[in-house]
């Protein structure tokens, strides 16, 4: 699933569906400073997500940087 506008419920099957080890990870700090990781499948190219709770936690991947 590489689609921008996932449901949240849409993001929640796939990160509870997701290992651990197949899973992104990439680090994040929500607004409340809490540290969290991606478990998304390793090499989506959109938004990170992971859940809390009965909802998602979503943000954006960072744009490359031109050298």
């Amino acid at each position: 699933m590489t689609d921008k506008h996932l449901t949240d419920d849409q993001l929640l099957l796939e990160t509870d569906y997701t290992s651990y080890a197949s899973s992104c990870r990439d680090p994040h700090i929500t607004p409340t400073n809490d540290l969290v990781e991606c478990r998304r499948q390793s090499g989506h190219d959109d938004t990170h997500a992971t859940r809390s709770g009965l909802r998602a936690i979503r943000w954006a991947v960072p744009e490359p940087h031109a050298a």
